[in-house]
């Protein structure tokens, strides 16, 4: 939803001030005071080809901040003036609702209307397929390491092909995602190299998350060419590691990185690679290193905040329950779970569906389905088997499901901020002066 434009000053309606104004605040990444400017600049002079040029760096800032509903009418506007920009043109699709996905919804619980919007997960509808239900580590931030442990086992054969032909019938979008992993470690399973080939023989995506510590399997994982692989890594020294991946081992993932590199480079495989590094307070020098080794391998380096998992324990922790299982992380994290939510509620309306909901489906490794990505408890599953029900009713099911009023109701639900939501909190009513 547009904001409407900031009241100008007396004096400061020239658009070349204007201009001017945006574009050292843009250069300067301040997007909460450049987008108000812009809009009044272009309202000024919108044949002016500078404030064109300045509309299409602000589409590209808003997106490139995942501000993407801000960001549509910038780049909408900035594709007409340059249709043959590439980098326009990729921001454009990729914000736009994809045509797959209904732009309301009904949640029959609240009886509220709510907006879809492009999934920030993923350009597809995504299915993850927990194909191994524990992981060879323990560590705190998850619920493996942090929660009494459900019923463990691997997903055979015969059921993955059974769910696998069921998702190529009734996928939404016709190239959806397959992410092999939730909770569990995949490159345990010893089909793996398989599951990826068969997922790829129909026209899907593989995509792999793993701690990388494995001693076998490592090439034929890779030669299968799965489309994407994750490196979940925490701490660059010993110290670090065994902290926030408890029983790992930092100096074989270091040696499986530079195996998997030169898998790559011996089969011709096409899967990018990269490293999520967790980023605790305990480890935030540890992010050079890292991205230099990854610059070295040519692989993506990403570093992100540590969060806490399950949403169970989480809801736990924001009701000021504490988890003795999880050995005191959370006074590590940089964020404890409340003031991240915090943070995320000064961005949000309660206008958005959640993304959880309706553009992913989690089956675990016995073939049942689970309400979301981010719970892991039995009451928390949907009670039937992802072969046992149509797509309509499997949604119908996560939408009637009650720790969904518990979880909106925290704030924690997965919804995209907006600019005009952060604005409302941090500036009310203010007006930004160009000069």
């Amino acid at each position: 939803m547009a904001a409407e434009p900031a009241p100008s000053p007396a004096g400061l309606t020239d658009p070349t001030v204007l201009w001017a104004g945006a574009t050292a605040r843009l250069a300067a990444g301040q997007l909460m005071e450049a987008v108000p400017l812009a809009k009044l600049a272009l309202q000024g002079a919108p044949d002016d080809p500078r404030i064109a040029v300045l509309g299409r760096d602000v589409g590209l800032a808003l997106f490139n901040a995942s501000l993407w509903e801000d960001a549509l009418p910038w780049l909408t506007r900035a594709a007409g003036q340059e249709p043959g920009n590439p980098v326009v043109r990729a921001a454009l699709d990729r914000a736009r609702l994809p045509d797959y996905l209904p732009a309301e919804v009904t949640d029959p619980r609240s009886g509220k209307r709510l907006e879809r919007y492009s999934p920030r997960e993923g350009d597809g509808y995504i299915y993850v397929i927990d194909v191994v239900g524990t992981c060879n580590l323990r560590c705190p931030t998850c619920p493996v390491g942090n929660t009494e442990l459900r019923p463990r086992g691997f997903m055979d054969m015969p059921l993955f092909d059974q769910v696998l032909e069921k998702i190529r019938r009734e996928s939404p979008s016709p190239s959806p995602v397959i992410n092999l992993f939730n909770w569990g470690e995949p490159l345990l399973h010893p089909n793996l190299p398989e599951m990826i080939r068969r997922i790829k023989a129909l026209g899907m995506r593989a995509h792999l998350s793993s701690n990388l510590n494995i001693k076998h399997g490592l090439a034929e994982v890779i030669a299968a060419n799965p489309d994407e692989l994750k490196i979940s890594i925490s701490g660059f020294s010993p110290e670090t590691y065994s902290r926030t991946h408890a029983r790992g081992n930092l100096e074989l993932v270091k040696a499986n990185m530079r195996a998997v590199r030169a898998e790559i480079d011996k089969s011709g495989a096409t899967t990018r690679v990269w490293a999520g590094h967790h980023i605790y307070k305990t480890n935030q020098h540890e992010m050079a290193p890292l991205k230099a080794m990854c610059d070295e391998l040519g692989f993506g380096y990403s570093p992100m905040a540590a969060f806490y998992m399950p949403l169970e324990r989480v809801l736990e922790n924001l009701e000021g329950r504490e988890n003795p299982r999880d050995n005191g992380i959370v006074a590590e994290l940089l964020r404890t779970p409340g003031e991240a939510r915090a943070a995320a509620a000064l961005g949000r309306s309660d206008r958005f569906d959640c993304e959880l909901r309706f553009n992913q489906t989690v089956i675990n490794h016995d073939g049942t389905v689970a309400l979301c990505c981010t719970v892991y408890e039995a009451q928390n599953m949907l009670g039937v088997s992802f072969l046992d029900e149509d797509f309509a009713a499997l949604e119908a099911r996560k939408y009637e499901h009650s720790f969904c009023d518990r979880c909106i109701a925290s704030g924690s639900q997965y919804v995209p901020a907006e600019l005009e939501v952060i604005t409302a909190h941090l500036q009310p009513a203010a007006v930004v002066d160009p000069t």
